[in-house]
């Protein structure tokens, strides 16, 4: 990337095949799918926003000193209102209500859920950017809600599920859909170190007064909040670091159309670490989901 230092291969930002944004999407999903993971571990020692808090303000903490390191200036980026609001809702709103939502939603359904973000995402783009609705991208995006919406419904059916922390992991994707679709400008800038300190100090500072009268910022010291806490930072960099790379390579929607892998990662991440249960529906879920996302990246 022009303006990144070091955590992307050189050489990638420029004209990169169908094959490295293939490489570099699924990569995005199996880390953001990974953090659910993590996060469920860390609200067993820790309240969502207390949790949120810390892990934003270590995350802009870091990025502040990779761009000190490469030599980079951290004055406002070019577009920053517009750089704010895209972090504030990818961020603070999204995984603020996400993290909610999980304390009585499992992990591989609020995958599934968060995986709706690119139907709802090619919609807003269409909407407020005039990003072209085709026919083919259409369909790949209803086939793969189509997955979502299979998954979702065995679930419900064989789960006992609290509904306000469903529409609170639903409000969030939809938060996240309008960032990914305000950050596709910003991710053209120069300056992208700059924009995603900015974003992460924001949503940390907004999150910690929050956290403080709401939650008494509870934390309970154990070495796997601290370990849940440690990955949840690195993947803020790396899938952040990512996405901003598909953003800036493709459209709101295309980058956005990776998080339907989140289901098929998010469940084996959940089954096979958390112990959670996969049913086979689960399995019938990924095909169309698979399917869609073909059909929503294929440019002729």
């Amino acid at each position: 990337m022009n303006a990144i230092a070091p955590p992307l291969p050189a050489g990638i930002a420029a004209a990169p095949s169908r094959t490295r944004v293939l490489i570099a999407g699924i990569a995005f999903s199996v880390i953001w799918s990974s953090a659910f993971v993590a996060g469920r571990i860390g609200l067993d020692h820790a309240a969502p926003l207390t949790l949120l808090a810390i892990r934003f303000l270590a995350a802009g903490l870091l990025f502040a000193l990779l761009a000190r390191a490469g030599g980079r200036s951290l004055r406002l980026p070019t577009m920053a209102s517009r750089a704010l609001l895209a972090g504030l809702l990818c961020n603070a709103a999204y995984l603020g209500l996400a993290y909610w939502g999980l304390q009585g939603v499992p992990t591989a359904l609020t995958a599934v859920l968060v995986s709706a973000c690119p139907l709802l995402t090619l919609l807003l783009a269409a909407a407020l950017e005039g990003e072209r609705l085709t026919p083919l991208r259409l369909a790949g995006i209803l086939l793969g809600m189509g997955g979502v919406l299979w998954i979702t419904r065995h679930r419900l059916t064989v789960e006992q599920l609290e509904p306000l922390y469903l529409a609170a992991i639903g409000a969030g994707t939809l938060a996240l859909a309008l960032g990914t679709v305000l950050s596709k400008k910003v991710a053209a800038g120069q300056d992208l170190i700059a924009a995603v300190t900015l974003q992460f100090m924001a949503s940390g500072l907004v999150l910690l007064p929050l956290a403080w009268g709401l939650e008494g910022f509870r934390l309970e010291a154990h070495p796997a909040l601290w370990g849940s806490l440690a990955y949840s930072v690195a993947v803020s960099l790396a899938s952040t670091l990512l996405m901003l790379w598909l953003l800036r390579h493709g459209q709101a929607s295309s980058a956005s159309s990776f998080h339907f892998l989140n289901p098929f990662f998010g469940t084996l991440f959940a089954v096979t670490l958390l112990g959670e249960t996969m049913y086979a529906d689960d399995l019938l879920g990924v095909l169309p989901i698979a399917l869609g996302i073909a059909l929503v990246a294929w440019k002729r």
